[in-house]
């Protein structure tokens, strides 16, 4: 597995210079105030970026339906302070549903390029709104999940059409390398979610006691 992760370098080097400096200049240009992160979030791109599956036959509709459901649920714990449900559902939602979003858009590779403009844009809002300890401890364990699945995504991907460039012997065997490499990243962020479930919910929940 070691032989795998060394072949990821590269990839994992780029994605992650890539969104340091989208977040890095989404933050100074928030702080400077030469963008503002509302028409940001709510411009062409922005829009599409954050409900491009919205956009695909079937897909869409499935995704539309997930929505209803966790949303139901979602209120029905609030109401109910259930914690543990709650932090459950939150769990299940960013190490499922999100992180197979995720790989989805990373194995046709141009869609999780808008999630460079995606960064920028939180970069932006991290820089125009109160941050607290809560909200950057769930941003990085949950951005760390996702960052493991989407570089392993690409690695399988990039292995996959350019096997001999890779070092590959096979194409066959370059794609169940990747396979191998994704299902490691994904049991992996299954941590990062944990632990940004658990602050998240904490942090819903004394929000949501303010206004009772």
């Amino acid at each position: 597995m070691f032989f795998l992760i060394k072949k990821a370098k590269w990839i994992v080097i780029i994605v992650l210079a890539l969104y340091l400096l989208s977040y890095g200049a989404g933050y100074l240009a928030g702080k400077q105030h030469w963008v503002e992160y509302r028409d940001l979030l709510n411009s062409k791109v922005g829009t599409l970026s954050r409900s491009l599956e919205e956009y695909v036959p079937g897909y869409g509709d499935l995704i539309e339906k997930y929505r209803d459901w966790h949303n139901e649920l979602r209120d029905k714990f609030l109401f109910a302070k259930d914690h543990w449900a709650m932090r459950g559902l939150i769990f299940l939602n960013n190490w499922i549903a999100a992180n197979i979003t995720m790989i989805i858009r990373s194995i046709f590779v141009f869609p999780i390029g808008l999630s460079v403009f995606g960064k920028f844009a939180q970069g932006a809002v991290f820089a125009q709104t109160p941050g607290s300890t809560h909200i950057w401890i769930t941003f990085l364990m949950e951005f760390g999940g996702y960052f493991l699945v989407i570089c392993a995504t690409l690695s399988l991907v990039f292995w996959t059409i350019f096997f001999k460039g890779f070092g590959f012997v096979t194409r066959w065997v370059a794609f169940k390398g990747g396979l191998k490499l994704l299902g490691l990243a994904y049991l992996l962020s299954a941590a990062g979610m944990i632990i940004g479930s658990i602050v998240e919910t904490d942090f819903i929940m004394s929000i949501f006691s303010k206004f009772q």
